[in-house]
């Protein structure tokens, strides 16, 4: 992603239908080797809800060989994907192939092994309500911003896991942990020439599979007055939290709309000179912390948010941080900005961009962008892309996505003992 830094990047596909993606990066003697398959919780079916998690933690790991090598794990769970990421000297390569063609493998699933993997996620699912970061939001909340999609839940819906079978799970593992549902994004000290032999061995023989079919999920873009949402949870100090649906870069028509959006979330809360809190009337202190995230690469609905959590020693109510951070959102809709302005947004947002420029990342963004059907090129196009941004962007895209009907609000309020 750094503009500057050459990362010549090759994609083919395996006769079993495993896309593969070698991106090089010799600025390190590492690698990142991330294995995406294109199956989430938004595929469980209605009387599902918590098979994606379970099938997830009975898939292979071994943690111990990952140690010996000094790698790094990093697994998670999405709306459309599935992913587990092993970082690792560039020594390690072979090793870390040969580790994430394991998962891929049929789990060694037991009546017992599953019982426990139930309970587990029967108690994550039970346990009292968490709040611990500006950057999450809580189910409730997102139930309120994308009402189409249903009940959102932690991890599982409880009376569907006493349904649960290993038959179950191995069939949600054979179907869409397939090659011909994956992929396999390897960036780093490497090239093409070392990657392909050792991914054809070691990946070649998966079976692919015939049939797949995953759930169509609802497209949700409520109408109407803005939600509103209050919620007593785990936070120090009261937290406000704005939503505006916002398609992603999966539907959005042109992706300058998003690249605006990214200037407009820098330009809130990067830098000194944010408007996050440095324009509110309180001061500095109004805020502990303030963050805004763009949206990204969910097949359908995404959200712009603004979670601004207030400071220890502020006399101001969330209600009056609300009302003028919605002044300033009118201010982008009724002002184009200043020269100087717009250079500091668009100067934040591509600082971002460095801050991301991880082998992790990388591998990242580019299954992501494949898994949503977009061209992996998106990533070495994005900083000049936001270069380009006018202050007639900013304008157009302010009034297109900051409107009431498109608004959710929560007050994260600190429970009581």
């Amino acid at each position: 992603m750094s503009p500057t830094t050459e990362k010549p990047t090759y994609a083919y596909t395996l006769d079993n239908g495993l896309h593969v993606v070698v991106r090089q990066d010799h600025r390190t003697e590492a690698i990142c080797a991330s294995l995406f398959h294109k199956v989430g919780t938004d595929h469980e079916r209605p009387d599902q809800r918590g098979l994606a998690y379970l099938a997830g933690g009975a898939t292979f790991k071994d943690k111990a060989l990952e140690k010996t090598i000094g790698a790094v794990a990093n697994g998670w769970l999405d709306y459309h994907l599935s992913t587990y990421s092993l970082e690792a000297p560039r020594t390690g390569l072979q090793t870390v192939l040969q580790l994430l063609a394991g998962r891929m493998a049929t789990p060694v699933l037991t009546q017992e092994r599953l019982n426990k993997g139930l309970l587990r996620t029967r108690e994550l699912e039970l346990s009292e309500p968490y709040f611990t970061s500006d950057h999450w939001i809580s189910p409730e909340f997102e139930q309120l911003i994308f009402p189409a999609a249903g009940k959102v839940y932690k991890f599982a819906n409880i009376d569907h896991l006493e349904r649960m079978t290993v038959a179950d799970v191995l069939r949600w593992h054979e179907e869409g942990y397939a090659p011909n549902n994956s992929i396999l994004v390897v960036a780093g000290d490497t090239t093409l020439e070392e990657i392909q032999p050792l991914v054809q061995r070691m990946f070649g023989g998966v079976p692919r599979f015939n049939g797949f079919t995953p759930i169509e999920q609802p497209a949700s873009q409520p109408l109407g007055d803005e939600r509103r949402l209050t919620q007593y949870l785990d936070t120090p100090r009261p937290r406000l939290q704005l939503a505006f649906n916002t398609p992603g870069l999966a539907t959005v028509e042109d992706t300058r709309d998003l690249r605006a959006l990214q200037v407009i979330s820098a330009l809130l809360t990067r830098g000194p000179q944010a408007w996050l809190p440095g324009k509110l009337s309180g001061g500095a202190q109004t805020l502990s912390s303030a963050i805004s995230r763009f949206p990204g690469y969910r097949l359908k609905d995404d959200l712009f948010l603004i979670s601004a959590t207030l400071g220890e020693h502020t006399s101001a109510s969330i209600d009056h941080v609300e009302l003028e951070i919605k002044q300033l959102l009118e201010t982008l809709k009724n002002q184009a900005l200043d020269t100087d302005t717009l250079c500091y947004g668009r100067h934040q947002a591509l600082a971002y961009l460095n801050d991301l420029d991880t082998l992790e990342m990388q591998a990242s963004v580019i299954g992501n962008l494949l898994a949503i059907g977009q061209p992996w090129t998106l990533i070495d196009d994005e900083a000049q892309q936001i270069r380009s941004i006018t202050a007639e962007d900013i304008l157009r895209v302010a009034n297109t996505y900051f409107t009431p009907e498109r608004l959710s609000v929560a007050h994260i309020l600190p429970r009581t003992p």
